[in-house]
């Protein structure tokens, strides 16, 4: 199961441009940042700005969490994969005058052994905005945390709830059928 999406093939040819790397330190608020192309010292066309983006690596809270997580062998692997599902995804406009906004949902995880560490689910959310002619596109990263905090835990059933829900089982079945046969 394959939860990445590419929007469109990425063409280093096609797309000559900057790197962006770096950690934000962000308080636990709504927020957002944004990535455009503005110089002191070059004047921009904005008529000739492509902000088409390829996102390597977007993941929030500690580093080392997600990257504990992602080796985690007793939670479901769509948890790990939830946490940085924008992962290897690329974001190309092919007209002028737009850029892809990102809206992100950021849920905070409880996950077993990760030592007092807060692990954070995104759920993203992409679409192409239009730019007016004199302005110059950027691509946007809007974040918002969830009221709701998801835990996962690893736990199975004792030998006596088994056994209780297999009388239980035999039991209905047993009153079902006494029921059907003196009707």
């Amino acid at each position: 199961n394959n939860l990445k999406r590419t929007y469109h093939e990425w063409k280093d040819a096609e797309h000559p441009g900057c790197q962006l790397s770096g950690h934000l330190m962000l308080d636990r608020v709504p927020g957002n940042f944004h990535i455009l192309a503005r110089s002191k010292h070059h004047d921009l066309a904005p008529h000739l700005t492509n902000v088409s983006h390829q996102v390597n690596t977007l993941s929030i809270g500690s580093p080392y969490t997600a990257r504990k997580v992602a080796e985690m062998t007793d939670i479901p692997e769509e948890v790990a994969s939830k946490m940085t599902p924008m992962n290897g995804n690329v974001y190309t406009t092919n007209n002028l005058h737009e850029s892809y906004h990102h809206y992100l949902k950021v849920v905070s995880t409880g996950v077993p052994n990760l030592d007092d560490s807060k692990a954070y689910q995104i759920i993203p959310s992409s679409q192409l905005a239009y730019y007016s002619s004199d302005m110059v596109p950027e691509a946007k990263f809007v974040y918002d945390l969830s009221p709701i905090s998801v835990s996962y835990r690893k736990t199975s059933r004792r030998w006596y709830e088994y056994i209780t829900s297999l009388f239980a089982i035999i039991g209905g079945v047993f009153t079902i059928v006494g029921l059907v046969e003196s009707t």
